[in-house]
């Protein structure tokens, strides 16, 4: 006989079967549109700041962007990485508050988690990218080489998510599960 798995009330619970049986957050305690109007609040506030970082760094160069210093271009990489982020989260919520109920078609909800999962993932390596750039500027007095037109680190930021994100997609572990 096998044990029913139980939760942390001691109560059994059901197994997962596809992610849709799970319960949306908010609906059952009328919680709904405070969670989902926040959230949207929340982003569009992020997304406002990433777009006028954008703007205000085109605004003030006269030259080309890639004779702009590393800093500056970082910076404008990171407000791209936030501001599609954004984007692709704030689609997220306002499908769920349209529908009330989890993003349908299945195909949908894996298309909005491969973004989501591209650009939290690219926001994390060029803060990683950042530091370890930060160090060797410290330390070794130096800055790390990008390539020709930061095409190294374009590459990493965006191509190694790209990766991550088509591989869960086809290993059907995106969708709808609580988490992306």
């Amino acid at each position: 006989m096998t044990a029913t798995p139980a939760n942390d009330s001691g109560f059994p619970m059901a197994a997962m079967r596809s992610g849709y049986d799970l319960p949306v957050y908010g609906l059952d305690d009328g919680n709904f549109y405070n969670l989902h109007v926040v959230a949207l609040g929340i982003i569009a506030c992020s997304l406002a700041c990433a777009v006028t970082v954008v703007v205000w760094s085109f605004r003030t160069h006269n030259t080309k962007f890639f004779t702009w210093s590393q800093g500056e271009r970082i910076a404008v990489y990171m407000a791209f990485c936030d501001g599609l982020f954004n984007i692709s989260h704030c689609l997220d919520h306002l499908h769920y508050v349209i529908q009330r109920n989890h993003v349908t078609p299945a195909g949908l909800c894996v298309f909005y988690a491969m973004f989501l999962v591209e650009f939290m993932t690219s926001q994390i390596l060029l803060v990683n990218i950042t530091a370890i750039n930060a160090f060797t500027l410290v330390y070794r007095r130096r800055a790390l080489d990008f390539g020709a037109d930061d095409r190294r680190l374009l590459l990493y930021v965006y191509g190694v998510p790209s990766v991550l994100a088509c591989c869960l997609a086809a290993a059907g572990q995106l969708g709808p599960s609580g988490a992306l």
